[in-house]
């Protein structure tokens, strides 16, 4: 199983547009982190499975959390500000736990991180607009869910795999 994650774009609608055109098809799933400034009512999020609000989303259409059960287990999706994810990520952690999330996926920090600990794959997949971590690319994430192995890879906002950042978990 895949899951396509995207986080942070403000406002860039053709790059998120082309990213849902080439990878619709390839990937079960595609999750939004928030921060997109679209409107919640754009017809773009139909080809999006489920789509959180950002500090910076002002439509009250988006809810602020969503969980998603999928054959994989529970997907727990938020933007990040509201849990304080600057200050760290063990409250998140512990939040998504608490509610049985298989995965937690978040933006906010613009910064790209995979971490696989207790059975949960826990990550931000960096920003479409604009890195403030260590790796100066605009990226996404594509995790493909195997029995043995959790495999996370990075692309830049071009559609390119950025093959140093690619990570793989063992699930046993």
């Amino acid at each position: 199983m895949k899951f396509l994650i995207m986080s942070d774009n403000h406002g860039r609608y053709l790059t998120v547009q082309e990213l849902l055109q080439y990878w619709r098809s390839q990937v079960d799933y595609i999750f939004h982190t928030g921060d997109s400034e679209i409107p919640a009512d754009d017809p773009i999020w139909n080809d999006v499975d489920a789509v959180v609000r950002g500090n910076m989303d002002f439509d009250p259409g988006f809810p602020e959390s969503k969980m998603v059960d999928t054959p994989e287990g529970v997907v727990y999706l938020v933007h990040g500000h509201l849990n304080k994810v600057n200050r760290g990520l063990e409250p998140l952690f512990k939040d998504g736990k608490n509610r049985g999330a298989t995965f937690i996926f978040h933006g906010h920090t613009h910064q790209l991180y995979a971490n696989y600990s207790e059975d949960i794959l826990m990550m931000n997949p960096g920003s479409l607009n604009q890195s403030r971590g260590q790796h100066p690319e605009r990226t996404f994430a594509v995790v493909d869910i195997q029995p043995e192995q959790i495999t996370v890879e990075y692309y830049d906002d071009e559609n390119q795999l950025i093959p140093r950042l690619t990570e793989q978990f063992d699930r046993n």
